[in-house]
């Protein structure tokens, strides 16, 4: 009788042992995942800023302030981009935690099954920002060489009117290759198809401008006038192309928008109260 009473008595101990250890085990599960939503849910303002300064940016007119708003866009889209992804690597593991069978984890399955529903909405919701910020990181990138590119453009045509047709001439190697880099990002899916039309218009009239410049230079009058007679169609498409671009912005809402909307909601089913 004395060992059954004992036995008794040490299967009771051990089953308020294993209840306890598999309570707290299940706490520390919600409360790691408690935590990593709720620092993807305190990144939501730099997110959206990164996003909005892009999609909703004052551009300006000037290819120098215009590059210089593109040159400041990137790091923050970046920084946005690795808190996002930091963010989906700690509620992936959190959600794969709440997911797994073990003998500590037994208890508490409806808190864990809860908390599992909020990681799984936030891993949502963060896969489509992490999609806005990849396309905006691409389309910037794209876009940076565009700006640099006109810009150099600019100078080599200030160098030719001072006629300083040497000067003008030895510039079109870096201006080239910064118009031909972004014609090269151009092709990707994310990136508006008008950007790729000027990339491409600009590679054209900077191949004409070299030959007026090489034709004034050789004193050529009628390979002059057939580099401006390129030069003035060219301008005829960029006049026609500038009235696409009023939508390209409208376009870039109505992709991003449904994403941004899913990723506010991911995280709004997610908040930690």
């Amino acid at each position: 009788m004395l060992v059954a009473a004992v036995a008794i008595v040490l299967l009771v101990l051990l089953a308020i042992a294993y209840a306890v250890n598999s309570a707290r085990t299940a706490d520390t599960q919600v409360r790691q995942a408690d935590q990593a939503l709720k620092l993807a849910v305190e990144h939501r303002d730099a997110v959206d800023k990164a996003i909005n300064d892009y999609v909703s940016a004052d551009v300006p007119s000037d290819p120098a302030g215009y590059k210089a708003l593109v040159d400041k866009d990137i790091p923050e889209v970046e920084t946005a981009l690795g808190m996002v992804r930091s963010d989906q690597a700690s509620v992936k593991a959190a959600d794969a935690t709440l997911g797994s069978a073990s003998i500590l984890t037994l208890t508490k399955r409806d808190a864990r099954a809860a908390e599992a529903r909020l990681t799984q909405s936030a891993r949502s919701g963060l896969a489509n920002a992490e999609q806005v910020l990849v396309d905006i990181h691409d389309q910037l990138s794209m876009l940076q060489p565009l700006a640099q590119g006109v810009i150099e453009m600019r100078g080599l045509i200030a160098k030719a009117q001072a006629n300083d047709l040497n000067g003008a001439l030895a510039a079109f190697a870096s201006t080239k290759q910064q118009v031909q880099l972004a014609l090269d990002r151009s092709h990707q899916a994310d990136i508006p198809a008008e950007y790729g039309v000027l990339a491409g218009l600009l590679k054209s009239g900077l191949d004409a401008l070299q030959q007026e410049i090489a034709a004034l230079q050789a004193n050529n009058p009628s390979a002059v006038r057939q580099a401006q007679s390129q030069l003035q169609a060219l301008s005829n498409q960029f006049d026609t192309l500038k009235a696409r671009f009023d939508q390209v912005d409208a376009s870039n809402r109505l992709m991003f928008q449904p994403l941004i909307d899913s990723y506010h909601k991911g995280l709004q089913a997610a908040t930690v109260v």
